[in-house]
């Protein structure tokens, strides 16, 4: 027996992938085709996990048809448009750009292409885009697809663990450790390359339903990568941004863009069609402006609001029900309920919960990564929302399998395993594991309701020097109850694991926040004290990183010129 197994189960790999959702299937599936040998790691089955377990009805792509809009050289300088000051258009170019014809031929290869019956590409516009971008599929069964896959190239893989801290050794990661959510036995893995792939932080903010797990994005998401990653010295990026969609009233669920792009219109109580005023895309515009529309309108006593779906076609109207369901089974189950026929009715829209994640489709927020997807700690890659560079689905897919890519030939330049501190195990046991030997205290769901309130009220889409400073305040004491979080049970302990990630997100958002003095795609960065957007000052990402125990904040400049083919 090794020294390390009297504290758990022990595996050893090449590339460990933690999280196995969209990003993380496919970094698994590259690393193998690479020739390591790969584990995978999710909270729960990785043919279901994640944010897109339940499956997707749209691809983002340009496929150089000949038309303007359908170039590379087009969807970067859409890129840099719709997420300038976030984006950085020499990761994108290499990893989204670089990836996408692969992308498109494994898709076909697994099962799960992007054409419909016919062989044809079916094609919508929406959400600031210049053309139709969007490649409406049926993506019901893409995570099975994609995880079978992964299991056929030879993946390890560990379901129903929580990983819970990085590993490190002289400066650089050595594996991570975490529990069995099932059993509570402690899980070690030792590994040469890492990917990070556990999506973005849900459950951040109220939710205007009273129902925290009633959420746009998977509510098991919690910022866990973002965490880990920055307090093993990892820099971050574009953590200041609130990210908000529109839902149906009442249930939060993806849908806007099959909405918007196959044509439907936002209109006020007094049924008018708004949109024009906020954006000359109108119902077409950016999701920042969607939803700004949404809650002015809604401010100035024209609410409430509604999607109309009553002009669009026979045809159209069956190809939107159907694609309705493919993201979330119970959308469409849920309009019938409410008595709403599209092809008659109007439906009642709100705006979603907030959560910490990218201000546009094409760029996310977390760990700040570069063209090969490698963060800036060593050993460490990272892909899916909670990088900064990679979100949504056809980005996700692209950037899962760099970082895969990189990981592979990172972990072969690595010619064995580093060594594990062993008093790094010791101290994550016992500070994981202590909530279940506490006979009273605070519960997760009051820990959570309180982080949520404080950051909706502070951090949500009016933001002062003064709300930010108070929501940081008001984080310190919140944090001093952290030793008090009791677990009843291994469930119980896998959220108060949750909330402590959740917690440390809150704060690295006030603190970028609090920084970036602009205001800066509208609500979801909005500082009325700094009502305007300055590029002089601000265009480029507010970075994190922990040293000697402190946040060092610094300013990373972006650029916008097209990089060269």
């Amino acid at each position: 027996m090794s020294s390390l197994e009297q504290y758990g189960k022990v595996f050893e790999t090449d590339v460990l992938v933690v999280g196995g959702g969209l990003a993380g299937v496919n970094a698994a599936i590259a690393a193998a085709e690479n020739g390591a040998k790969v584990t995978i790691v999710d909270k729960a089955a990785i043919e279901r996990s994640g944010s897109m377990g339940g499956g997707i009805d749209h691809f983002a792509a340009y496929l150089e048809t000949g038309e303007q809009w359908d170039t590379r050289q087009a969807y970067l300088a859409y890129a840099g448009k719709i997420a300038r000051g976030a984006v950085n258009l020499r990761v994108i170019d290499k990893i989204y750009c670089g990836e996408l014809p692969a992308a498109i031929e494994r898709l076909a290869r697994i099962g799960n292409p992007l054409t419909q019956p016919d062989g044809t590409y079916y094609r919508t516009q929406s959400l600031g885009q210049p053309g139709p971008y969007m490649i409406n599929f049926n993506g019901k069964h893409l995570k099975p697809r994609l995880a079978k896959e992964a299991r056929r190239t030879g993946c390890r893989v560990l379901e129903k663990v929580a990983v819970t801290d990085l590993l490190t050794s002289d400066g650089a990661v050595s594996g991570v450790i975490g529990f069995n959510i099932r059993t509570g036995e402690v899980i070690v893995i030792r590994a040469k390359a890492l990917v990070l792939s556990t999506g973005n932080t849900n459950r951040l903010f109220e939710n205007p339903t009273g129902l925290p797990f009633n959420t746009w994005q998977c509510p098991a998401d919690t910022g866990a990568a973002q965490s880990m990653a920055f307090r093993a010295g990892a820099a971050v990026a574009n953590m200041e941004y609130l990210r908000l969609t529109v839902v149906p009233k009442g249930f939060s669920a993806a849908g806007l863009n099959a909405l918007t792009g196959m044509g439907g219109k936002l209109l006020n109580a007094l049924g008018e069609e708004f949109m024009p005023r906020y954006h000359p895309a109108g119902n077409k515009a950016p999701r920042f402006k969607l939803v700004e529309g949404v809650l002015f309108e809604n401010q100035s006593g024209r609410g409430p609001v509604f999607m109309d779906c009553r002009h669009l076609s026979r045809e159209d109207l069956e190809h939107l029900n159907r694609t309705l369901g493919y993201d979330k089974d119970t959308l469409p189950d849920f309009i019938r309920q409410k008595g709403v026929d599209l092809s008659k009715d109007l439906l009642e829209l709100m705006v979603s919960e907030g959560m910490q994640s990218g201000p546009s489709e094409v760029c996310a927020s977390g760990i700040k990564i570069d063209e090969e997807c490698a963060s800036t700690l060593p050993a460490v890659y990272a892909a899916g929302d909670c990088a900064d560079q990679t979100r949504c689905c056809s980005p996700t897919i692209a950037g899962g399998y760099a970082a895969g890519k990189g990981a592979a030939k990172y972990a072969q330049s690595v010619a064995e395993l580093r060594p594990v501190d062993e008093e790094q195990i010791v101290n994550a046991k016992e500070r994981v594991f202590a909530p279940l030997k506490r006979e009273e205290g605070l519960s997760h769901r009051e820990f959570e309701d309180i982080l949520r309130k404080i950051l909706w009220e502070n951090l949500g889409v009016v933001r002062t020097d003064g709300s930010i400073r108070n929501a940081l305040s008001k984080l310190d004491k919140l944090e001093a109850y952290k030793d008090r979080l009791v677990a009843r049970n291994l469930h119980e302990l896998m959220r108060v694991n949750e909330a402590q990630e959740m917690l440390q997100v809150g704060r690295l958002s006030a603190v970028a926040s609090l920084h970036r003095k602009e205001t800066r795609f509208g609500v979801f960065h909005r500082r009325v004290d700094y009502p305007e957007t300055d590029d002089a000052n601000f265009c480029g990402q507010i970075v994190l990183q922990k040293r000697q125990g402190e946040v060092k904040v610094t300013f990373n400049p972006l650029t916008y010129e097209i990089p060269e083919a």
